[in-house]
C-alpha cells in the first residue's frame, strides 16, 4: 500500500477544508455576480439626500 501515507487523518482534514472552502467561495462569487448583473440592468434610483433637489 504505497498510498496509505497519503490518506492520513491530517491530510483528509486538510483536503476536506480546502474543498469546502473552495465550494463556498464559488457559490458566493456566483451570487455576487448575479446581484451585480441584476442591479446593472435598470436600477437608476438615487437616495433622497443625493438627489440634488433643485437649482
Amino acid at each position: 500500500m504505497a498510498y496509505s501515507r497519503l490518506f492520513t487523518p491530517r491530510n483528509l482534514t486538510f483536503l476536506s477544508i480546502l474543498s469546502l472552502s473552495g465550494g463556498y467561495i464559488m457559490v458566493k462569487s456566483r451570487t455576487l455576480a448575479a446581484k451585480q448583473k441584476e442591479r446593472a440592468v435598470g436600477d437608476y434610483s438615487v437616495s433622497v439626500d443625493r438627489s440634488g433637489g433643485g437649482i
